[in-house]
């Protein structure tokens, strides 16, 4: 039973690993961090949509704590900038937020106008998107499993004697056959060429016996 659950827990750890592993830190703003965007300046919600973001990746927020924060919302409350109610409320500065499923975040500042000036997000992250993320690329094509052929008979079947193979069928003789025509199993050790020998010396007499009638009849 112990040794169950050790190995159950060394699965665990080593999947947790992997997820870790795969794990990917964003730091939302870039450089100039989380803030109101500049003039021409790419906006949250476009850099999201180009991301490809998984269960397990990590949002990082740097603002200024004392002037800014961070509001994990509901999304009618995205739509309005309502910032009295939020789900979650980060301002430490330095706010590490962790994608635990799939689905979408909303998130907005704490300060209302900086809200409606288009300091907000949304971030998706896909279940399907995910997996293909994290998981191997597929074999081309379907395992194939190979039957071995039956091993051979050993000398100590049927009380020890060695199965001979079975033998091929004989060929059937061919129905109606002339009376002069051998099949394929008959006289094998008559040499080649002897039946067709005698036909012909029979074939031979014969005209001469005709020959001769003929002549005698021609005579007479």
């Amino acid at each position: 039973m112990s040794s169950h659950r050790s190995c159950a827990l060394v699965l665990a750890c080593a999947a947790l690993m992997a997820a870790v592993a795969g794990a990917t830190q964003y730091n939302v703003g870039g450089d100039n961090g989380w803030g109101v965007p500049g003039a021409g300046a790419e906006s949250y919600n476009t850099w999201a949509e180009k991301t490809g973001f998984q269960i397990g990746d990590q949002l990082l927020f740097v603002y200024p704590k004392d002037k800014d924060s961070v509001l994990l919302v509901q999304p009618a409350d995205y739509n309005a900038c309502n910032t009295s109610s939020y789900d979650k409320q980060f301002n430490d500065g330095s706010t590490v937020f962790d994608l635990d499923r799939a689905g979408a975040f909303f998130f907005i500042s704490g300060v209302d106008a900086n809200c409606r000036a288009n300091e907000k997000l949304i971030v998706m992250v896909s279940a399907a998107a995910a997996a293909a993320k994290g998981a191997p690329a597929p074999s081309q094509g379907s395992p194939t499993t190979t039957t071995p052929p039956p091993s051979p008979p050993s000398s100590s079947d049927a009380g020890g004697a060695a199965q001979s193979p079975p033998s091929s069928p004989k060929t059937p003789a061919t129905p109606n056959a002339p009376a002069g025509a051998s099949n394929s199993t008959a006289g094998k050790g008559t040499p080649p060429g002897a039946a067709n020998g005698a036909g012909l010396k029979v074939a031979g007499l014969a005209v001469s016996f005709v020959a001769w009638v003929g002549y005698a009849m021609l005579a007479f």
